[in-house]
Parts: structure tokens; sequence; C-alpha cells
């Protein structure tokens, strides 16, 4: 139930965003999306890899630092870094306000979203550690604070409000999930109150480092084909982009519990750190059914579902279809990236995602004049395939026979 009113809710958000305000202001709106999301996966990109392997390979007891304690700290370093890219685009900010009188309206639309990026990559940062611990609904029920914030202002406002009011909505939703996704933290990752205090060893601090590049090679694997669309495209097609790309991600709502309901050992938390060949390719099997399972009839009602945002989006079949097919190769593939998570292979994984990530935005860029969202839901399809299908291959590869 609460996975099918967050799906609700996030289409709710989408719909009530399109029906008040334009096409192009609805693009506008979702590019400072791509400014908050975008950014933050670039800066908590390497935290969140180590705490997913920590989580997932049960570091802890091998380690001495408990789950909690080590997201904590984590967490830290990660507000300081985006806090200070905050500070430094807020003066950026400032002077082209001064200097450049003309983008005003712009930068007041953004500003909000700029101010929002230490929330957005806390709460994300939080929301990949409930992954990781196969505690998704806590990224769903995270969720709820965002897309509740923009249905209320986008009922509520009066039909010449300006987009402003929707960014400074999104911003407010944005610093509610984050504290929801805190709280949830405190419960799914209980630490005593010595573990806080404690301070995360040098050698832990330069693992993080590490995973620096594949970091942000994944972070432009997964964005960069958005900021090209946001950057080269009008706004028209970033909104259709967004509206198509919104309701697809319901499919990564309700996976994990079909997941749990129909084949326990994919996900159960007490599953063996590292799986045999056998059962590594049982969770393969069961993954692809039911992504399967729910995916096509999502890609059957695609014509009706798209009509209910009305025009100039009912057309979007293609771009929706793209990306339901990322939702499918994403969820086929999880099992075999937690796998890779474990046995990490630093090198083959950089060479990987930092190919991957060169190819998506060579491919977006070359195609977006000509196909606009079309081309970046490609790219992103591509980029999922080529990490999904090297993480099938990498834990084949690490599997005990």
């Amino acid at each position: 139930m609460l996975r099918a009113l967050g799906a609700a809710l996030q289409i709710a958000a989408t719909w009530a965003v399109v029906r008040a305000l334009t096409p192009d202001e609805a693009g506008i709106f979702f590019r400072g999306f791509v400014i908050a999301l975008g950014l933050s996966t670039l800066l908590r990109g390497k935290y969140e890899i180590y705490m997913a392997q920590h989580i997932i390979a049960r570091r802890s007891f091998a380690s001495g630092v408990s789950d909690g304690a080590l997201l904590l700290q984590l967490a830290r370093r990660m507000l300081l870094r985006s806090s200070l890219l905050c500070g430094v685009l807020l003066v950026v900010t400032a002077d082209l306000d001064i200097q450049a009188p003309q983008l005003q309206e712009v930068l007041q639309t953004y500003f909000p979203f700029v101010l929002a990026l230490p929330l957005v990559s806390l709460s994300s940062l939080l929301g990949e550690a409930f992954r990781a611990a196969n505690r998704t609904l806590g990224i769903v029920v995270t969720a709820y604070a965002v897309n509740l914030s923009v249905l209320l202002v986008a009922l509520l406002a009066p039909p010449d409000a300006s987009l402003v009011v929707f960014s400074w909505a999104f911003f407010l939703g944005s610093f509610a999930a984050a504290a929801v996704a805190t709280a949830l933290a405190w419960y799914a990752f209980p630490t005593s109150p010595s573990e806080r205090l404690q301070p995360i060893s040098r050698e832990i601090l330069r693992e993080v480092d590490a995973r620096e590049f594949i970091g942000l090679a994944r972070g432009i694997l997964l964005w960069g084909p958005l900021c090209v669309l946001a950057i080269w495209a009008p706004p028209l097609q970033m909104a259709r982009y967004a509206v198509a790309a919104r309701t697809a991600l319901i499919v990564d709502f309700f996976l994990p519990a079909l997941n749990l309901t129909g084949c326990r050992e994919t996900l159960r938390a007490s599953a063996p750190a590292q799986a045999s060949r056998r059962a590594l390719m049982t969770q393969l099997a069961a993954s692809l059914t039911y992504s399967s399972v729910l995916v096509i009839p999502l890609l059957l009602l695609a014509p009706d579902t798209l009509r209910v945002f009305g025009e100039p989006y009912t057309d979007q079949v293609a771009v929706y279809a793209l990306l339901l097919a990322v939702q499918w190769a994403n969820g086929v593939g999880r099992p075999a990236v937690r796998q890779a998570v474990i046995a990490w292979d630093a090198r083959r994984i950089g060479i990987a995602l930092g190919s991957g990530a060169v190819a998506v935005v060579l491919l977006c860029a070359l195609g977006v004049a000509a196909y606009g969202a079309v081309a970046a839901a490609m790219a992103s399809l591509i980029g999922a395939l080529i990490v999904n299908g090297r993480a099938i291959q990498l834990a084949v590869k690490h599997s005990v026979k």
C-alpha cells in the first residue's frame, strides 16, 4: 500500500505540474531537477559505492565499524562537500545577478534547486544505503515529501503563479525528504553514542577516495544524457523526457517488492555475501521473470498512460518505452550488480563505466538535435545495458562454482 501510494503521488505530482505549467515552463522546471539530482550524484558517488560494499558484503564484523557509524561519518563528509559546492554556486549566482540582469528570472528559478543540493545529496545517499540493505521501501517513503510538496503547490497556487513558486516547493520537499530519510536511517542503521563520536580510520578514507573516478563515471553514465538534453535541447524536449522518466520510475517502486514476494533469496539480507554460480543464476532468472511481468503490462498500456498527461506528451510512447526498458535492465541486473560490488574488480569496473559514460554522452550529443528526448532515452538505455551486462559478466566470473 505504501508503494502504491508512492506511485500515485509520483504520477499525480507530474500530472499537476504539466497541467499547471506550459510545456516550456515545465521543461525549465525539470531542468532544475537535473541540476540538483545530477550534481548530487557526482558528489556522493564514491561514498555510496563504498557504503554499498560495506553493507552488502557485511564488512562491519571484519572492520569493527558498524554500518550506522560508517554511514554517519560518510554522510557528514558528503554534506560538507555538497555544502561547499552549493556555496560556490551561490556566489556565482549572486555575481551573475549583478553582472547580467537579463538572467535574473532564470537565476531566481534555479536558486532553490542549488540551495537544495546538500539536502538532495543527503537523502539520496541514505536512499542508496537503504537499497544496499534491501530496505527499498524507505526510498519510496522519502519520495513522498517532494512529490506531495510539488503536488500541493500545483493544485493550490493561483493560475498566474510564478515558476519560482514551484522551485521553492521542490526545496521545501527536499528539506522534508532529507528529514524523513534521516529518521528512517536512524531506525535502519542504529548506532551507539560512542560509535557516533568515533572517527573512521585513514585506511577507510583512502579506500573511499580510490573510488572517486568510478563514482564520477557512474554519475556521468546515469545523468550525462539528461544533462546534454537539458543544455542543448529546447525546454519542450526536457518536459517530454521528464514526464516519461518520472512515470517509468514507478517500476522501481514495485519491483523490489515483487522480487521479495516471489523469490526471497534474491533480496534476503541473510543470504550469503558471495553467491554460488547456481544461486546467482536462480536470482537472475527470478529478476528476469519479475521485471518482465511488471514492465510488459506497463509497456502495453503506454499510450493510455501518456494520454493522462495530455498534449504534447501523448506521442512520447517511444521515449516512455525506452525508459521502461532502462528500468527492466536495472531490475534484471540487480543481483549481479550486488555480486559485482562484493567481488569489486576496480580496474574492470572503472573501464566499463568510464567507456560507457563517454559513449552515452557522445551518442546523446550527436542525436539530441535531431531526435531530442528519444536520443537521451536511447543513450540511457545503452548505459543501463552496459552497466548491467558487465555486472552479470563479472558476477558469473567471480561466483563460486
